[in-house]
């Protein structure tokens, strides 16, 4: 497991507008526990840079009315990293909400790239459901389950085999926690200055 502290400080080779990536990055984390806002900020991160990439939010693939399960949505994941591979991307950021190992693998393996890195984002159980909480809308009827699997998800989600990193989410700002995350890109050998 690696130390975030590791990854603090400037690093101009980071900046460089000729980086590249080869890998993917695998975002997990139970909700509330901050994926969407640090694939946002990473994403905008790597754009400055001028990085190809692409990145994709697999909750986007499960939502709807019922929301699909992992069986359902992980062909779909597969599908749409097929088709951005056609339009000539190589490289994946991909935020998930994995429940089991299994499901991890199922993630990993429909990404299909070899140099994989997993970082996973926690906060601890009470904070994660309250900012479920503060989110959702009081009239959606899935608000209380959400907030409740949220409360299951942040204990269980960041004991998973696989994890390359878990970083807390609790009081650091996303563009934070995106730093770490890009650092350790970088020090995996994905992100790299060209």
């Amino acid at each position: 497991m690696f130390e975030s502290e590791q990854y603090r400080g400037s690093d101009p080779a980071l900046r460089s507008k000729n980086a590249s990536m080869s890998g993917a990055l695998i975002l997990i984390g139970g909700p509330g526990s901050g994926k969407s806002s640090v694939l946002d900020a990473l994403s905008t991160m790597l754009e400055i840079d001028q990085v190809r990439f692409g990145a994709i939010e697999t909750e986007q693939l499960a939502r709807g009315w019922p929301w699909l399960n992992a069986a359902q949505w992980i062909p779909q994941l597969e599908a749409v990293i097929e088709l951005q591979r056609r339009a000539g991307r190589q490289t994946f950021l991909v935020a998930a909400t994995p429940e089991t190992e299994q499901e991890l693998r199922a993630v990993v393996d429909a990404v299909g790239i070899e140099q994989v890195v997993i970082v996973c984002l926690s906060a601890p159980a009470d904070l994660a459901a309250g900012r479920v909480a503060d989110r959702e809308p009081d009239s959606w009827p899935g608000k209380l389950p959400l907030v409740e699997h949220a409360r299951k998800l942040a204990r269980e989600i960041q004991s998973l085999a696989g994890i390359d990193l878990v970083l807390s989410t609790v009081d650091q700002q996303a563009a934070e926690v995106a730093t770490e995350v890009k650092r350790l890109l970088a020090v995996k050998g994905i992100l790299r200055a060209g």
